[in-house]
């Protein structure tokens, strides 16, 4: 997964979030997403919010969306870590 299909999925889950209106994922990621800079920085707010909802909104998440979590997790951390 390149950046650019990152963030197309961590898009996707805002709006399955935004549809069944479920609030805990949504806290956590809004502030960082959409990127509010295209900058390292802004890349390491959402990597940190997607470690938030991984860690603090696992039981409420259905499987495929846990999944899609880790692999945007993988995808943001090699490029703020390169």
């Amino acid at each position: 997964m390149d950046s650019n299909e990152a963030l197309e999925a961590v898009g996707t889950l805002v709006d399955a979030w935004c549809g069944r209106r479920d609030l805990a994922p949504l806290r956590y990621v809004l502030p960082a997403y959409p990127l509010p800079s295209p900058l390292t920085d802004g890349w390491a707010d959402l990597l940190r919010a997607l470690e938030d909802v991984r860690a603090r909104c696992r039981d409420r998440l259905p499987e495929s969306e846990f999944e899609t979590i880790q692999d945007c997790i993988v995808a943001v951390q090699r490029i703020v870590y390169r």
